[in-house]
């Protein structure tokens, strides 16, 4: 497969974003602890290549997840949807591995195969123990043309990602109750694992669910036994064209506490505008959230009385396209500076089509977008200036790795790998001197 090697400038848009994210343990610091301008150097290379239209091979890639290991192997994941790109479908769950922070990448192999005529599988979502275990959430459906009941489910590996168990049903143990028109969906990307204060080795992985009447809600699954078993944790439900949030990402903040970002809406018009972002942050290690505003004090129309207990948040003041964005935590304070990330199009969709990969910084735990000069910067550094879609993160030894869906005429022609050094998005003057 081909790769390339490519600078871009530092782009500043009206939007404003949030990012936090996910990394085992404390993450390498990057080489260059001097203060300067993002580099701009990016190292890209497409890991899996659709095929839409070719006879025989009709395939398309979508929904990537990455993490890396307790070893620092990177495993990448993502759907392989066969026949067609449609969001129902026989699909399966494919994996590459790297043990070169991604320079170099294993072939293409099924984690999880479609039981023809039976079950169709997806949304992989990871999550890696720092004591070994790799933990991979899919969700499946009974065929490929009936969507409902979904059934979440988890595969081990004790390999570093080589080999894979059979799929447990975790449907008893995290599931909620659900009516006819049940629905629900793990991630995608990665989970978490708590690295301080008194969850400390807790794991956490983002779900969503839908139930009767148009109802819909965000879960938070947890271990305390490193992967033996899983409970619900943080919940809510609501009304789908009240609060229409979909697709939450977590991440831990420099304190111990665990910031969740999704997207969400209304949107005054699905395809082409930037839309609002929701958050929470939990002090109880993913057990309960609250809003950033819990009294609505600023009418932005999220008060607490419109989510049910124990899970409340706020309608944030980042903004992206209708589109799953991806958060990864990079730095803590002890590392000389905090910084979070998050990584996804800042551009209005055009045809359901978004152009551009950004990667954004915060230095505070999200509560500002900042450049490496202290000026405010909502929007980040471009590393690729083709159409893009959804996103994950994952910091390596190297510095830090995109796994995206993307393409120069659709953003799900490709899911590409982009690494860089952190000072490709620049180093903080205000924190290095």
């Amino acid at each position: 497969m081909r790769s390339r090697i490519h600078r871009s400038a530092a782009v500043l848009l009206s939007l404003v974003v949030l990012a936090v994210g996910h990394t085992l343990g404390d993450p390498p610091a990057a080489r260059a602890e001097t203060a300067g301008p993002p580099t701009a150097e990016f190292r890209t290379e497409p890991l899996w290549v659709s095929t839409q239209g070719v006879p025989d091979d009709d395939t398309c890639f979508r929904l990537p997840a990455v993490t890396s290991t307790s070893e620092g192997t990177l495993l990448a994941f993502a759907e392989r949807r066969n026949l067609s790109c449609a969001d129902s479908g026989v699909f399966d769950v494919v994996m590459r591995r790297s043990v070169d922070d991604g320079r170099s990448w294993s072939d293409s192999e099924v984690v999880l195969r479609n039981a023809e005529g039976a079950r169709s599988v997806g949304n992989a979502t990871v999550v890696a123990d720092s004591t070994g275990p790799v933990f991979l959430f899919t969700t499946s459906q009974p065929t490929a043309s009936t969507i409902r009941p979904r059934t979440p489910q988890v595969q081990v590996s004790t390999d570093d990602g080589r080999t894979w168990s059979a799929p447990r049903d975790l449907s008893e143990e995290v599931k909620p109750p659900t009516g006819p028109e049940d629905w629900y969906a793990t991630g995608p990307g990665h989970g978490i694992e708590l690295t301080r204060g008194p969850h400390a080795g807790r794991l956490l992985v983002p779900v969503t669910y839908k139930t009767e009447n148009d109802i819909q809600g965000a879960r938070i699954v947890y271990s305390d036994d490193h992967g033996t078993t899983w409970r619900s944790g943080a919940s809510v439900k609501y009304q789908l064209q009240d609060i229409p949030l979909v697709e939450p990402t977590i991440a831990e903040d420099d304190d111990g506490h665990v910031t969740m970002v999704a997207r969400s809406g209304p949107y005054d018009d699905p395809e082409t505008s930037v839309s609002d972002l929701v958050q929470a942050v939990s002090v109880d290690g993913g057990l309960s959230f609250v809003g950033t505003d819990p009294e609505d004090a600023d009418g932005d129309g999220f008060a607490d009385d419109d989510v049910e207990a124990p899970f409340a948040f706020t309608r944030s003041t980042a903004q992206a396209p209708s589109i799953h964005v991806s958060l990864l935590r990079h730095r803590y304070e002890r590392q000389g500076f905090s910084r979070l990330l998050l990584a996804g199009p800042a551009r209005p969709k055009i045809d359901n089509n978004a152009k551009g990969m950004f990667v954004r910084s915060s230095y505070d735990d999200g509560r500002t977008w900042q450049a490496w000069d202290g000026s405010e910067d909502p929007v980040g550094v471009e590393i690729d200036p083709d159409h893009a879609g959804y996103s994950d993160m994952v910091s390596t030894r190297r510095g830090i790795g995109v796994l995206y869906e993307a393409g120069e005429v659709r953003f799900r022609d490709e899911i590409r790998f982009t690494s860089f050094e952190e000072s490709a998005l620049g180093m903080p003057a205000e924190r290095l001197g």
